[in-house]
């Protein structure tokens, strides 16, 4: 689809505030499921990704961003086979009709959002956590 043309059912605005006990409660229920396979094998469970203002600022500055999307991904080890996968989670930049600002081709062939950014290497929880919060 071309970054021209709206994606269905994109809503540049979506997000609210929920209240914390709600959320306190849904992250519970994560920290609470069974172990997937992935994780029983070795695989930390994250609870939680930070990434700072520095970055945060920098993607949401790109010309025409109007939001941030997070993608969940899984880092693989390319030379220790034994070495468990990693989760990851990644961040990008949003136009205005729900494309991500990232380095792509065009309708016509030309490069778009050629400086469009990707953003990971977050601190995670655990091990960096914060002891007190009510989502922990």
């Amino acid at each position: 689809m071309h970054p021209n043309n709206p994606i269905p059912g994109f809503n540049p605005d979506a997000g609210a505030p929920i209240p914390v006990a709600e959320a306190a409660a849904w992250a519970a229920n994560y920290r609470g499921e069974a172990l997937t396979e992935a994780e029983v094998a070795g695989r930390k469970r994250i609870n939680a990704y930070y990434f700072g203002n520095k970055l945060l600022d920098r993607i949401k500055n790109q010309e025409g961003c109007v939001g941030l999307r997070f993608y969940m991904g899984l880092k693989k080890s390319k030379t220790d086979l034994t070495k468990p996968d990693e989760s990851q989670i990644l961040v990008v930049g949003v136009d205005k009709n729900g494309h991500d600002i990232v380095p792509r081709l065009g309708a016509n062939g030309e490069t778009i959002y050629d400086d469009g950014i990707v953003g990971d290497m977050t601190s995670k929880c655990p091990a960096v956590c914060d002891p007190g919060s009510t989502l922990n």
